[in-house]
């Protein structure tokens, strides 16, 4: 059975279409993988195939020679493979590459003079790729490359138009996305089964990352998955604020606090959540500090909703945590979108943020406290903003 995510998504075509004419882009040319798979599907392995998106005529998947098996599962039926390297020859990706999409463009009566092609010309930051060992994205020869190929045409950067058409989802996205959080809330029942005593941070983190995979792969028709988990205890969650979040060979000790920052992927659609946990009783403090954590999540999630202030949302939680004095601990922001990306750039749930919430999007909500050498205290869970209210997407308890 093929993953959902290979079906044609025609409430997604036609709304980027609708952008497209909105903006006057007769092509887009794509190679970012978050936004190939975006519209076609295939999830490419490593970001050296190409999408070529006409507004009027069929697309073109031009993948990455020996990923054409995946490519080719799309709705996209015409799937033109190139490499640029054989046992005799080494050549040129972007020689290679540029031969094909000119042909492609020419057959679809785009390779003319004044031709709008919209590309991902400021996109700086890219999505993991199933190999997770590495990742191509679109640099200066890339753009100068196709500048000097289509040389009559006009360049328009579609970046950030992509990212308010990812920021909200599709009926089939959220179904894609409900999938993945399943598999999240499966990841974080191994993660409180298995902190014992005597088993170190990283022993967890390999326990539920073998699980996930294991049973995430083939899950509802998932194809691939993939899965990070970060753990961290006693004092060390205190650090757990910081960009990384890192597991290591120290023991789970009775009392501990342990966190686990858990990152799954699922045919290219992403969840996001964290724990804490104590082994045995927590604390009194630890208790209050959870306890105090999980009321600024259910005010801020209490307030969710369509065209609702993402800054109030935020400004919620903090003030819960401020009335408990918790307000020196606070170290970042309530929430961030997520889809294809973990950390989509719409909507931000930060004090300063611009964004209003739409239905359908679907973000995180992590409002945390760390008290420096001693805690740390993060609850995230995803949600969908309705129309009235939000949607949890992930279940799994956030105190016990």
């Amino acid at each position: 059975m093929s993953s959902i995510v290979y079906s044609k998504d025609d409430e997604k075509i036609a709304k980027i279409k609708e952008s497209m004419d909105k903006h006057v882009v007769d092509v887009l040319l794509l190679r970012l993988p978050e936004n190939v798979l975006y519209l076609s599907g295939y999830w490419p392995f490593f970001g050296a195939s190409y999408l070529i998106f006409p507004r009027d005529g069929e697309p073109c998947i031009i993948p990455h020679q020996g990923e054409e098996e995946y490519a080719e599962k799309s709705w996209i039926k015409d799937v033109r493979p190139y490499g640029w390297e054989t046992i005799d020859r080494m050549g040129s990706y972007l020689e290679e590459s540029m031969n094909i999409i000119s042909q492609v463009m020419e057959d679809r009566g785009l390779n003319k003079s004044g031709v709008k092609i919209g590309i991902e010309a400021s996109a700086e930051f890219i999505a993991a790729t199933f190999n997770r060992r590495e990742a191509w994205g679109i640099g200066q020869p890339t753009l100068e490359s196709l500048r000097r190929t289509f040389n009559s045409a006009v360049f328009v950067d579609f970046t950030n138009i992509l990212y308010e058409l990812r920021s909200v989802k599709t009926r089939k996205e959220i179904e894609i996305l409900r999938i993945v959080n399943e598999l999240a809330d499966i990841g974080l029942n191994a993660f409180h089964e298995k902190i014992v005593e005597g088993l170190t941070e990283a022993e967890i983190a390999g326990y539920v990352e073998q699980i996930v995979t294991a049973k995430g792969t083939g899950y509802k028709g998932i194809e691939r998955c993939i899965v990070t988990a970060f753990v961290m205890s006693g004092d060390r969650t205190s650090n757990a604020y910081k960009m990384f979040n890192v597991h290591t060979n120290k023991k789970l000790r009775r009392g501990d606090p342990v966190l686990i920052e858990l990152n799954v992927c699922a045919d290219g659609y992403w969840s996001d959540v964290t724990r804490v946990y104590t082994i045995g009783p927590p604390t009194n403090e630890i208790r209050m500090a959870q306890e105090s954590v999980l009321e600024a999540q259910e005010e801020a999630i209490s307030l969710i909703k369509d065209g609702e202030l993402a800054s109030r949302v935020n400004n919620a939680a903090f003030d819960v945590l401020r009335k408990k004095g918790y307000g020196e601990f606070i170290k970042h922001r309530v929430g961030h979108g997520i889809g294809v990306h973990l950390h989509e750039p719409i909507p931000a749930i930060h004090a300063a943020s611009k964004h209003r919430l739409k239905e359908r999007m679907v973000h995180s909500v992590e409002p945390a406290v760390y008290v420096p050498h001693k805690y740390g205290i993060r609850i995230e869970d995803i949600v969908q903003v309705g129309e009235k209210e939000a949607e949890l997407l992930t279940h799994y308890a956030r105190i016990v």
